[in-house]
């Protein structure tokens, strides 16, 4: 049997990750897990087939620190190839509840300045960008719009 990480990294696979802004700080975890094990990251992980971009991110950011989050729009996207097709969409997140207390495959969560995520290692440079992105102050959203989806279930549209 595949392990979770196994499971989505067939060849294609796509991720999200939560910006969560707090003030001048962003929520930042601690990779336990295998891969990527001691990284500072965002919150994130890989969407699940039955949930969109935007929903994958609250769940990530809620499973791995307990916070509960809402998506203002997306920052950034990332592609990459190298053994795989790997596609990662950022979402700038608002804080609703909740503090931060680590969960799934982290071993911390906190919210840090861009001073305190300058003096931890490792913290992959990817993160750091976008760190500096979602607290700096022309972000560039795209926006969630209101459309119709003729074919029913959940439908999103982010526009600029």
């Amino acid at each position: 049997m595949a392990t979770d990480f196994e499971q989505y990294n067939q060849g294609y696979n796509v991720g999200v990750g939560g910006a969560v802004v707090d003030g001048r700080r962003v929520l930042f975890v601690r990779r336990a897990s295998r891969y990527g094990h001691g990284n500072w990251q965002i919150p994130g992980g890989f969407v699940d087939r039955d949930e969109t971009l935007d929903a994958a991110a609250v769940r990530e950011v809620r499973e791995e620190t307990g916070v509960e989050a809402s998506v203002q729009g997306v920052l950034a996207v990332r592609t990459r190839w190298d053994d795989t097709n790997s596609t990662y969409v950022v979402f700038l997140m608002r804080p609703e509840s909740g503090e931060p207390l680590p969960g799934d495959e982290v071993d911390r969560a906190e919210y840090l300045t861009l001073t305190e995520l300058d003096a931890l290692e490792p913290v992959p440079e990817v993160n750091r960008a976008i760190a500096a992105r979602a607290l700096g102050v022309s972000r560039n959203l795209l926006y969630p719009a209101e459309v119709e989806n003729p074919r029913g279930g959940e439908y999103r549209l982010f526009l600029g």
